[in-house]
């Protein structure tokens, strides 16, 4: 079993939380790699690993190096589906898990925009989850 600490993946292709995601992974100790195809700005912070894969290669890169001791935000429901089948915990920007049976909870068109909130509860959620079970 590996050692290495827990991590979030933000594969930033489409990520507009990234900013909410550094804040929660500062307040709870967690790692995250910001998994982009170009050099994207981001604060220099210890706990933050900036990896640039180059064309079309953020959802292998994520697939490679992810396991269940992580969780990844993503809008890529390919990778999503491979996530799921390794038991790795998956979220989309807007606060929705990643599930066999398609998207939790399911969105009404008029609740779409207003997800901030929401993607922060989840997320505080799955951080806590994961860790407790360390």
């Amino acid at each position: 079993m590996s050692t290495r600490p827990p991590r979030i993946f933000i594969d930033a292709t489409d990520c507009s939380v990234k900013a909410e995601v550094y804040r929660l992974a500062a307040r709870h100790g967690m790692r995250v790699a910001l998994v982009s195809e170009s050099d994207l700005g981001a604060p220099f912070e210890p706990w933050l690993t900036k990896v640039v894969t180059g064309p079309g290669a953020v959802a292998a890169t994520i697939l490679a190096e992810a396991s269940a001791r992580d969780i990844i935000i993503t809008e890529n429901a390919d990778l999503a589906s491979q996530m799921l089948e390794k038991n790795i915990r998956t979220l989309n920007s807007r606060g929705q898990r990643y599930t066999p049976d398609g998207l939790f909870p399911p969105l009404r068109d008029k609740s779409r925009g207003n997800y901030r909130a929401r993607f922060l509860s989840v997320l505080e959620d799955e951080i806590t989850g994961l860790l407790s079970g360390l």
